[in-house]
């Protein structure tokens, strides 16, 4: 999906030294990723899909961090016809999917399965310094995606606006007098 709408880019930390101990970044990033897509207008079944593909895809980037930053990207495709979130590490090893899950005491590998049903497609491709790991799902219903970006837009200013007011730093509103110059 080389051409998208709107994206959404999260910078999560796991600075933990075991790697098992570093997914407990996840749990915020999971309720950021369905902030974002609620607010770009996607519910039900394709909401819950999304989340729980992004949960899975940090999950298994939290161990490869190292103690570092994982970046995650939600985008919406420039069509709105649909949305793909990508897992940013610094693990060399490229994801797949383990033979023989038929077994019940099989404790790691199950995740993959899962993104691959609930995706229609997934991927992974290395970089420079590990490796991004993809999904996209499709939306049954197209969104707006310039509608989205102007919202955002709209959302980030307004924030912005909010954060300078409670630092005390927020711009004055300066009367305009008919004739007055201003100082310069």
């Amino acid at each position: 999906m080389p051409q998208h709408g709107p994206l959404y880019r999260l910078t999560l930390t796991a600075t933990a030294s075991d790697p098992h101990q570093r997914v407990a970044c996840v749990g915020p990033a999971r309720k950021v990723v369905h902030s974002v897509a609620t607010g770009w207008g996607l519910d039900g079944t394709v909401l819950d899909d999304l989340v729980a593909v992004a949960s899975e895809l940090l999950v298994n980037a939290a161990p490869h961090a190292g103690p570092a930053k994982i970046t995650a990207l939600l985008r919406l495709g420039a069509a709105g016809d649909r949305v793909r979130f990508e897992a940013e590490d610094q693990g060399a090893a490229l994801p797949r999917i383990v033979a023989g899950l038929g077994d019940d005491q099989a404790v790691a590998g199950r995740g993959l399965l899962m993104v691959e049903a609930l995706a229609e497609r997934w991927g992974s491709d290395p970089t420079g310094t590990g490796k991004v790991v993809w999904a996209e799902l499709a939306l049954p219903v197209p969104l707006d995606p310039p509608a989205i970006a102007a919202r955002a837009r709209e959302a980030t200013a307004r924030s912005d606006y909010m954060r300078a007011a409670s630092m005390g730093t927020a711009p004055r509103r300066i009367p305009i007098v008919p004739g007055a110059r201003r100082a310069r």
